[in-house]
């Protein structure tokens, strides 16, 4: 319902109230003037009541005879008179004893015919039936004559005489009262309507124009908000800043930001997509890297053990040029043994050159690991960056996948950091195990340089005991070496075992990260579900 039709109907409402408290008011008024009228005639036939006592007392008390009480009685009530006020009376034989014109006095009255058909006599005889002093409405002219109008008569009845007293008042005075104020509320109620009707007017105009429009429209506008029609135009009136206009706003605003979120969501939907595809194949790589990894860890555990061998075989061999030093002054006797054993020292010298070269190219294929594990790292930490990237769009819905993949960055800076101190031992154990490599292939020419002087023995016995000193020095060099070469294998040993600890959290990492990337496409596609609700 528009608002000027609700206005319409309160001043309607008004209106129809006013004349209901005119009409009250009155008719309150008529009867309040003529319960005076009849309190009035009431209170004056009780005065001629008191004065026909008066004489009625004096005539029983013998100061007056019965002639003279009613005589003075009559020329009393005669002279209570004014204007078109005064007293009628007549006997029981309805002889006129007093009346206003004189020469009435006297004669017999029955009284005027009345349109009902009774006489006014039949009428005051019946209204004193019902009380002492009757009332009774008569329609006759005033004494000066004219046009009959209302008249409220009286009667009363001295039973002691048999006299009908009676008086009487014109009422045509309470229909002009009547009307005149009748009159004055209808004035007042016209300008009070039309008060009404102006503020009714001004309040309609105020309450269109805060609200843009009918009260009604601006409802079906926020149901149609509210179920998430967002396409339907909006027409307002009145001011820029009125309701309906605010609300065309927001509905711009509510329009724009379901349409920013959809894409979002969508977008989001499709990264999430995509990084659990590549968690995916991190996943797989990470697997593939634990599983090197603990192979090279078992390779170069396998390699410490040889490497230690080696090194009890130097100390072995330093032992045995020792004593072949001291049986060199033996003679050219021991000089079959001593190549025999020179041999033998060659044989165990080009395995260890063989495992020191083997060991090289393990440790290399270790650094090619640590370069794949570095780069799985650096690319872990991309995708935490994409990752927390991402979840900023997504706001507060993305706060908790932010902390995911803020704690995946760091662990893959922790991945790269640990990679890259593999990669410098890896690097010195290579540059070490090359040196040790270098040392052997100058032993070689000296053992088979030993094989020939041994044959040679006989000659120069003397020269092979100080160059068998000079090989004992160079023995004891290469037991410290393959020493130093064993520690260095129990540390790599150490740290790959650390890089497979490393790689496991990685996997770990990767699962977890993964396992959010499919929360999030699962959010993304309920972010998605509850704005395809909304019609843009």
């Amino acid at each position: 319902m528009r608002v000027s039709t609700r206005l319409i109907i309160i001043i309607l409402t008004s209106f129809l109230g006013l004349l209901l408290v005119a009409g009250v008011s009155l008719y309150g008024l008529r009867s309040v003037l003529q319960q005076e009228k009849e309190t009035f005639i009431t209170g004056q036939l009780k005065v001629a009541e008191s004065i026909l006592r008066h004489y009625a007392d004096e005539e029983k008390q013998g100061r007056l005879t019965l002639a003279q009480a009613q005589a003075q009685a009559a020329g009393a009530l005669a002279m209570m008179k004014y204007d078109d006020f005064y007293f009628f009376a007549r006997n029981k034989d309805n002889i006129l004893v007093v009346h206003p014109k004189p020469e009435r006095v006297g004669k017999p009255d029955t009284g005027s015919r009345l349109p009902d058909g009774r006489t006014t006599l039949d009428a005051y005889n019946d209204a004193l039936k019902t009380a002492t002093y009757g009332l009774t409405v008569i329609q006759t002219s005033r004494t000066s004559g004219g046009e009959e109008v209302p008249k409220l008569n009286g009667v009363y009845r001295f039973e002691p005489w048999g006299w009908m007293v009676g008086t009487g008042i014109f009422t045509d005075d309470i229909a002009r009262t009547f009307w005149r104020s009748a009159t004055v509320l209808m004035g007042i109620g016209l300008v009070v309507l039309l008060a009404v009707a102006g503020l009714a007017m001004a309040m309609s105009r105020q309450i269109v124009g805060a609200l843009g429009g009918e009260p009604a429209y601006a409802v079906q506008v926020v149901e149609a908000i509210a179920a998430g029609n967002l396409r339907s135009e909006i027409h307002t009136r009145g001011k820029p800043h009125s309701l309906l206009a605010v609300m065309r706003t927001m509905q711009g605003n509510l329009r724009a930001m379901i349409e920013q979120i959809g894409q979002s969501s969508s977008q989001l939907a499709d990264t999430a997509h995509r990084m659990a595809e590549q968690m995916q194949k991190l996943d797989a790589a990470s697997g593939a890297a634990n599983a090197s990894t603990s192979s090279a860890a078992a390779a170069i555990e396998q390699l410490s053990v040889s490497i230690d061998h080696v090194s009890e075989n130097a100390r072995e061999t330093e032992v045995d040029s020792r004593g072949v030093a001291e049986l060199a002054q033996q003679g050219r006797a021991v000089a079959g043994e001593v190549a025999t054993d020179i041999r033998s020292i060659s044989g165990e010298i080009g395995t260890a050159s063989t495992q020191v070269v083997s060991l090289a190219e393990r440790t290399r294929n270790i650094s090619g690991i640590a370069d794949t594990i570095r780069d799985i790292a650096d690319q872990t930490n991309l995708l935490a960056l994409n990752a927390a990237i991402e979840a900023a769009r997504a706001g507060e819905a993305g706060r908790g996948f932010a902390v995911v993949a803020d704690e995946v960055r760091k662990l893959a800076e922790r991945t790269a950091l640990a990679t890259n101190e593999i990669a410098t031992i890896i690097q010195t154990v290579v540059r070490e195990t090359a040196e040790v490599s270098v040392a052997m292939d100058h032993i070689n020419p000296l053992v088979e340089a030993g094989v020939t002087r041994v044959n040679q023995l006989a000659a120069s016995l003397g020269e092979i005991d100080d160059r068998m000193g000079i090989t004992l020095e160079r023995f004891r060099n290469v037991a410290y070496a393959m020493s130093e070469q064993s520690q260095a294998g129990a540390n790599l040993a150490g740290d790959v075992e650390r890089v497979v600890g490393v790689v496991e959290e990685t996997q770990s990492a990767v699962k977890f990260t993964r396992d959010a990337a499919a929360q999030l496409e699962q959010l993304s596609d309920e972010l998605h579900q509850s704005v395809s609700r909304f019609s843009v």
